[in-house]
Protein backbone atom coordinates (compact mmCIF):
# COMPACT_ATOMS: atom_id res chain seq x y z
CA UNK A 1 0.00 0.00 0.00
CA UNK A 2 2.73 2.56 0.79
CA UNK A 3 4.42 1.56 -2.28
CA UNK A 4 1.22 2.13 -4.54
CA UNK A 5 0.45 5.77 -2.64
CA UNK A 6 4.03 6.33 -3.67
CA UNK A 7 3.84 5.54 -6.97
CA UNK A 8 0.67 7.59 -7.56
CA UNK A 9 2.53 10.91 -7.15
CA UNK A 10 5.21 9.70 -8.70
CA UNK A 11 3.91 8.62 -11.83
CA UNK A 12 1.97 11.84 -12.30
CA UNK A 13 4.78 14.86 -11.29
CA UNK A 14 7.78 12.89 -12.16
CA UNK A 15 8.61 10.41 -14.44
CA UNK A 16 11.87 10.58 -13.43
CA UNK A 17 11.95 14.48 -13.65
CA UNK A 18 8.12 15.32 -14.10
CA UNK A 19 5.85 17.35 -16.13
CA UNK A 20 7.36 20.84 -14.67
CA UNK A 21 10.50 19.78 -16.27
CA UNK A 22 8.98 19.09 -19.38
CA UNK A 23 7.26 22.34 -19.66
CA UNK A 24 9.84 24.39 -18.59
CA UNK A 25 12.30 22.87 -21.63
CA UNK A 26 9.91 23.25 -24.08
CA UNK A 27 9.23 26.81 -22.85
CA UNK A 28 12.61 27.80 -23.01
CA UNK A 29 14.02 25.76 -25.50
CA UNK A 30 11.46 23.96 -27.94
CA UNK A 31 13.75 23.10 -30.97
CA UNK A 32 16.39 20.91 -29.41
CA UNK A 33 13.82 19.49 -26.50
CA UNK A 34 11.25 18.27 -29.20
CA UNK A 35 13.93 17.30 -31.62
CA UNK A 36 16.02 15.43 -28.37
CA UNK A 37 12.44 13.59 -27.79
CA UNK A 38 11.83 12.79 -31.25
CA UNK A 39 15.39 11.08 -31.63
CA UNK A 40 14.38 8.69 -28.45
CA UNK A 41 15.85 10.61 -25.17
CA UNK A 42 12.36 10.57 -23.92
CA UNK A 43 13.31 9.19 -20.35
CA UNK A 44 12.86 12.75 -18.64
CA UNK A 45 9.69 13.89 -20.12
CA UNK A 46 5.86 13.38 -20.02
CA UNK A 47 4.02 12.18 -22.93
CA UNK A 48 2.86 14.63 -25.39
CA UNK A 49 -0.54 13.92 -25.41
CA UNK A 50 -0.32 12.92 -21.58
CA UNK A 51 0.68 16.62 -21.33
CA UNK A 52 -1.31 18.18 -23.18
CA UNK A 53 -4.33 16.39 -21.69
CA UNK A 54 -3.31 17.15 -18.05
CA UNK A 55 -2.78 20.84 -18.44
CA UNK A 56 -5.48 21.32 -20.22
CA UNK A 57 -7.78 19.45 -17.69
CA UNK A 58 -6.35 21.40 -14.96
CA UNK A 59 -7.40 24.66 -16.43
CA UNK A 60 -10.87 23.42 -17.08
CA UNK A 61 -11.04 22.53 -14.25
CA UNK A 62 -10.04 25.79 -12.16
CA UNK A 63 -12.44 27.80 -14.60
CA UNK A 64 -15.25 25.75 -14.01
CA UNK A 65 -14.77 26.19 -10.28
CA UNK A 66 -14.35 29.44 -10.15
CA UNK A 67 -16.75 30.21 -12.52
CA UNK A 68 -14.94 32.90 -15.11
CA UNK A 69 -17.09 34.12 -17.89
CA UNK A 70 -14.75 34.48 -20.68
CA UNK A 71 -17.78 37.06 -22.30
CA UNK A 72 -18.37 40.94 -21.60
CA UNK A 73 -21.49 41.81 -20.84
CA UNK A 74 -23.48 41.97 -24.21
CA UNK A 75 -23.34 45.29 -26.69
CA UNK A 76 -26.95 46.50 -27.10
CA UNK A 77 -25.36 46.58 -30.44
CA UNK A 78 -25.37 43.33 -31.10
CA UNK A 79 -27.89 41.29 -32.16
CA UNK A 80 -29.23 38.87 -29.16
CA UNK A 81 -28.98 36.04 -31.55
CA UNK A 82 -25.60 36.16 -32.14
CA UNK A 83 -24.92 36.73 -29.08
CA UNK A 84 -26.45 33.91 -27.77
CA UNK A 85 -24.42 31.64 -30.44
CA UNK A 86 -21.08 32.90 -28.94
CA UNK A 87 -22.26 32.40 -25.40
CA UNK A 88 -23.11 28.92 -26.40
CA UNK A 89 -19.81 28.58 -28.50
CA UNK A 90 -17.84 29.32 -25.01
CA UNK A 91 -19.69 27.31 -22.79
CA UNK A 92 -19.62 24.27 -25.36
CA UNK A 93 -15.36 24.97 -25.50
CA UNK A 94 -15.05 25.28 -21.38
CA UNK A 95 -16.93 21.99 -20.83
CA UNK A 96 -15.15 19.57 -23.57
CA UNK A 97 -11.64 22.15 -23.61
CA UNK A 98 -9.59 19.08 -23.35
CA UNK A 99 -11.33 17.11 -26.33
CA UNK A 100 -11.07 20.28 -28.40
CA UNK A 101 -7.44 20.52 -28.26
CA UNK A 102 -6.96 17.01 -29.20
CA UNK A 103 -9.53 17.50 -32.01
CA UNK A 104 -7.02 20.15 -32.68
CA UNK A 105 -4.00 18.30 -32.69
CA UNK A 106 -3.82 16.78 -36.11
CA UNK A 107 -5.22 20.29 -37.70
CA UNK A 108 -2.19 21.99 -36.51
CA UNK A 109 0.30 18.75 -37.45
CA UNK A 110 -1.16 19.01 -40.87
CA UNK A 111 -0.39 22.81 -41.18
CA UNK A 112 3.23 21.87 -39.38
CA UNK A 113 3.64 18.96 -41.75
CA UNK A 114 3.39 21.78 -44.97
CA UNK A 115 5.38 24.78 -43.34
CA UNK A 116 7.79 22.60 -41.37
CA UNK A 117 9.00 20.32 -44.41
CA UNK A 118 12.12 21.68 -44.66
CA UNK A 119 13.10 20.47 -40.94
CA UNK A 120 12.28 16.68 -42.62
CA UNK A 121 9.57 16.37 -40.22
CA UNK A 122 7.11 13.38 -40.77
CA UNK A 123 3.50 13.68 -39.96
CA UNK A 124 3.59 11.85 -36.95
CA UNK A 125 6.60 13.75 -35.66
CA UNK A 126 4.38 16.45 -36.46
CA UNK A 127 1.78 15.87 -33.73
CA UNK A 128 4.35 15.28 -31.34
CA UNK A 129 5.62 18.80 -31.82
CA UNK A 130 2.26 20.40 -32.26
CA UNK A 131 0.78 18.44 -29.21
CA UNK A 132 3.84 19.65 -27.07
CA UNK A 133 3.72 23.31 -28.29
CA UNK A 134 -0.36 23.40 -28.07
CA UNK A 135 0.43 21.73 -24.38
CA UNK A 136 2.92 24.89 -23.37
CA UNK A 137 0.59 27.45 -25.00
CA UNK A 138 -1.96 26.11 -22.51
CA UNK A 139 0.56 26.52 -19.72
CA UNK A 140 0.58 30.21 -20.71
CA UNK A 141 -2.47 30.34 -20.17
CA UNK A 142 -3.63 28.42 -16.98
CA UNK A 143 -0.77 31.01 -16.21
CA UNK A 144 -2.75 33.95 -16.65
CA UNK A 145 -5.80 32.48 -14.71
CA UNK A 146 -5.46 34.77 -12.19
CA UNK A 147 -5.95 37.51 -13.95
CA UNK A 148 -8.61 36.21 -15.89
CA UNK A 149 -10.81 35.43 -12.79
CA UNK A 150 -9.91 39.41 -11.72
CA UNK A 151 -11.96 40.42 -14.73
CA UNK A 152 -14.45 37.50 -15.38
CA UNK A 153 -17.44 38.51 -17.24
CA UNK A 154 -16.08 42.48 -17.12
CA UNK A 155 -15.21 44.62 -20.48
CA UNK A 156 -12.32 44.28 -19.46
CA UNK A 157 -12.18 40.35 -20.28
CA UNK A 158 -11.27 40.62 -23.79
CA UNK A 159 -8.58 42.57 -23.26
CA UNK A 160 -6.97 39.95 -21.15
CA UNK A 161 -7.92 37.05 -23.74
CA UNK A 162 -6.41 38.84 -26.39
CA UNK A 163 -3.15 39.52 -24.53
CA UNK A 164 -3.14 35.63 -23.61
CA UNK A 165 -3.43 35.17 -27.21
CA UNK A 166 -0.92 36.98 -28.13
CA UNK A 167 1.57 35.62 -26.07
CA UNK A 168 0.40 32.18 -27.18
CA UNK A 169 0.43 32.81 -30.79
CA UNK A 170 4.02 34.60 -30.31
CA UNK A 171 5.41 31.61 -28.54
CA UNK A 172 4.24 29.70 -30.83
CA UNK A 173 5.68 30.90 -33.84
CA UNK A 174 9.12 31.22 -32.13
CA UNK A 175 8.48 27.90 -31.35
CA UNK A 176 7.62 26.09 -34.62
CA UNK A 177 10.19 28.26 -36.28
CA UNK A 178 13.37 26.72 -33.59
CA UNK A 179 12.01 23.38 -35.09
CA UNK A 180 13.57 24.66 -38.02
CA UNK A 181 17.11 25.62 -36.22
CA UNK A 182 19.35 23.01 -37.80
CA UNK A 183 18.23 23.90 -41.54
CA UNK A 184 20.23 26.85 -42.36
CA UNK A 185 17.03 29.16 -42.57
CA UNK A 186 17.73 32.47 -41.74
CA UNK A 187 15.82 33.97 -38.47
CA UNK A 188 13.35 35.52 -40.26
CA UNK A 189 12.29 32.64 -42.56
CA UNK A 190 12.02 30.37 -39.50
CA UNK A 191 9.77 32.56 -37.73
CA UNK A 192 7.92 32.79 -40.96
CA UNK A 193 7.14 29.47 -41.54
CA UNK A 194 6.78 29.14 -37.32
CA UNK A 195 3.60 31.59 -37.89
CA UNK A 196 1.24 29.91 -39.47
CA UNK A 197 0.94 26.26 -38.43
CA UNK A 198 -0.38 27.18 -34.69
CA UNK A 199 -2.35 29.97 -36.00
CA UNK A 200 -3.93 28.46 -39.09
CA UNK A 201 -4.39 25.16 -37.15
CA UNK A 202 -6.21 27.44 -34.47
CA UNK A 203 -8.23 30.41 -36.68
CA UNK A 204 -9.36 27.98 -39.43
CA UNK A 205 -11.74 25.47 -37.46
CA UNK A 206 -13.04 28.07 -35.51
CA UNK A 207 -13.93 30.75 -39.06
CA UNK A 208 -15.22 27.13 -40.06
CA UNK A 209 -17.41 26.34 -37.07
CA UNK A 210 -18.62 29.35 -36.71
CA UNK A 211 -19.71 29.56 -40.16
CA UNK A 212 -21.53 26.20 -39.67
CA UNK A 213 -23.34 28.19 -36.44
CA UNK A 214 -24.20 31.34 -38.46
CA UNK A 215 -26.06 29.17 -41.53
CA UNK A 216 -27.91 26.81 -39.03
CA UNK A 217 -29.33 30.18 -36.91
CA UNK A 218 -29.28 32.03 -39.95
CA UNK A 219 -32.86 32.83 -40.09
CA UNK A 220 -32.68 33.99 -36.29
CA UNK A 221 -29.54 36.19 -37.24
CA UNK A 222 -31.38 37.63 -39.73
CA UNK A 223 -34.65 38.69 -37.90
CA UNK A 224 -32.96 39.96 -34.98
CA UNK A 225 -30.73 42.10 -37.16
CA UNK A 226 -33.94 43.71 -39.01
CA UNK A 227 -36.01 44.14 -35.56
CA UNK A 228 -32.60 46.13 -34.20
CA UNK A 229 -32.58 48.28 -37.77
CA UNK A 230 -36.51 48.72 -37.08
CA UNK A 231 -36.00 49.64 -33.76
CA UNK A 232 -33.44 52.00 -34.56
CA UNK A 233 -35.71 53.69 -37.55
CA UNK A 234 -38.23 54.31 -35.11
CA UNK A 235 -36.15 56.10 -32.49
CA UNK A 236 -34.51 58.55 -35.45
CA UNK A 237 -38.10 58.95 -36.59
CA UNK A 238 -39.90 59.49 -33.61
CA UNK A 239 -40.35 62.96 -32.66
CA UNK A 240 -38.42 65.11 -30.26
CA UNK A 241 -40.48 65.56 -26.97
CA UNK A 242 -41.10 69.12 -25.99
CA UNK A 243 -39.48 70.98 -23.60
CA UNK A 244 -41.50 72.20 -20.78
CA UNK A 245 -42.01 75.69 -20.91
CA UNK A 246 -40.02 77.99 -18.20
CA UNK A 247 -41.75 80.04 -16.12
CA UNK A 248 -40.64 83.87 -16.29
CA UNK A 249 -41.06 86.35 -13.75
Amino acid sequence: MADMLHDIPHSIWHVDKGIFYSIWNILTRPGSTIRNYLAGQRKYHFPPLSLLLLVTGIYAFISSALHIDLLPPRDPAVPEAIWEAQKSSIEFVAKYMSWVYVGLVPIIAAFARLFLRRGGYNYAECLVIAAFITAVCNSITLFFLPVSYFYSGTVYITKVGFLVSLLSFGYATWAYGSMLAHTGLSLAGRLIRGFFPFVLGSIVPSVLVGMVVAGLNFSTIKKDVQQQQLQKQQAKSAPAPAHAAVPTH
